[in-house]
Parts: structure tokens; sequence; C-alpha cells
């Protein structure tokens, strides 16, 4: 681990080195926790540990993705294998059950840029509700948005709210996503929110992030350089 104990505090909701158990805690509390973790065998056997770890048709035959620029790849459906900005969103939308919580490491930090960035699902509600509810109203209605992978589909809102809690968020930014007329005129809106309430922060290899893939919404900064995170899913 290059970074000191010292830097690694300054990490937003940083819960030390990583371990399932702290994992749970963390994943049934807050939603979201920044760590500490020696290599990739360590976050996969927490992963392991805590629950069922989901293949990707990315991921080596551990379940372990790697994020990085990846030449050759359509850029417009796999912008997370580039170097440009990716906007927040969900793992795996399309498919009836998303990951319930995602892991990932910086194993190379790049030369410059690369920001983790997150964004918890209530904070942009209340930021909709009180900016633009017609928006809001828009991407919670049942058809708001159908999301596309391969052979997978599903229709419904972008943030599903019940008593004033959203129970599930998802999202995406890609040709894949159709969004209803509503929901597409409410896309402005709800970028200026995802701005307003997002945290940025950077990593350095041997750190990470875990979140909620049901609540919380990822992304990154555009970076330059050799930047890798190594990305393990877990189902709920």
């Amino acid at each position: 681990m290059n970074a000191s104990l010292a830097q690694l505090t300054n990490l937003p909701q940083f819960i030390g080195t990583l371990t399932a158990d702290a994992l749970r805690h963390a994943m049934d509390g807050y939603g979201f926790a920044t760590f500490a973790c020696r290599d990739e065998h360590a976050m996969l056997e927490a992963a392991e540990r805590y629950g069922t770890v989901m293949m990707h048709r990315d991921s080596d035959d551990r379940g372990v993705t790697p994020i990085r620029e990846t030449p050759g790849r359509d850029p417009a459906r796999d912008i997370g294998l580039t170097t440009a900005t990716l906007l927040p969103h969900t793992d795996r939308p399309a498919i009836a059950h998303p990951p319930r919580v995602l892991l990932l490491w910086c194993k190379d930090a790049g030369s410059g840029g690369g920001e983790a960035i997150v964004v918890r699902a209530g904070e942009v509600v209340r930021h909709l509700a009180e900016h633009d509810p017609a928006a809001l109203r828009a991407l919670c209605a049942p058809e708001a948005a159908i999301f596309r992978t391969g052979t997978s589909q599903f229709v419904g809102p972008v943030f599903k709210v019940e008593d004033g809690v959203v129970t599930e968020a998802r999202l995406r930014f890609d040709p894949f996503v159709h969004f209803s007329c509503d929901a597409a005129r409410a896309l402005p809106a709800l970028e200026n929110a995802l701005g307003a309430v997002s945290l940025a922060f950077t990593l350095e290899p041997g750190t990470g992030y875990a979140l909620r893939n049901d609540i919380w919404l990822h992304g990154r900064a555009a970076y330059t350089g050799s930047r890798e995170m190594s990305r393990v899913m877990i189902a709920r």
C-alpha cells in the first residue's frame, strides 16, 4: 500500500482495512465507505465472505473486472473503458437484479485527474424536489426509462421512492438507454442535481471504495495516464 495511514484517513467514510465485517456494517448503514486493501486477492476475499460475487462479460474468472483504457472498444457503449469523464450511474441497470454492492480498488492512479465521484440517490431526489419537482415526477414515473444490455431489458423509474425514501435507483447514460419524453426533458435538471450534491475524492493505489449500487451512483473525472481500477460486483 503506497499511501500512508494519515493520508487514508482523509478519505470520506474511511473504514480502515477492508474486511467482510467492516463492509457489512458500512453497507447496512450509510451504504458507502472508502477503505484500504493490500491487493485484489484481499478485496475478493472480503467480497466472497460478504456475499456472492457476480461475473461480468469483462471480468476474469474470479469476477474481477479491470476498469482502464481499452483500445478497440465502442466509446459510446464502453465509456468506462476510456479516459473520458464517466457520469454518475448505477451498474447493470438492465438486468432484473443488479448487483447490490460494488467494490472498486485503485491499482494505478494514472498521472492526472480521475477523481472518484459518488452521489447518494436520496440527495439527488431531495435536490430535485426543491428545485424542479416536475423533473422529479418524470424521473420517478413507472416507465421513465428503458435500459437494455444484450438480451436483458428493464423498464422502470430512474428513482423508486417509497414513503419519501429512495429504495432503488437505476441510471446510465449511453445509446442503449431510452427515456420517456418527460424524463428526457428532465435530464438537464438531473445533471444539475448530480453536480450539486456529488462528492469527489482522489484514490491512491491500495485504496478503494464500496457502495450500495441500489441507492448510490458513481462515476469519475476524466484522466490522463494509465489509471486502472479493479471492480467486484456482489449480488443481493
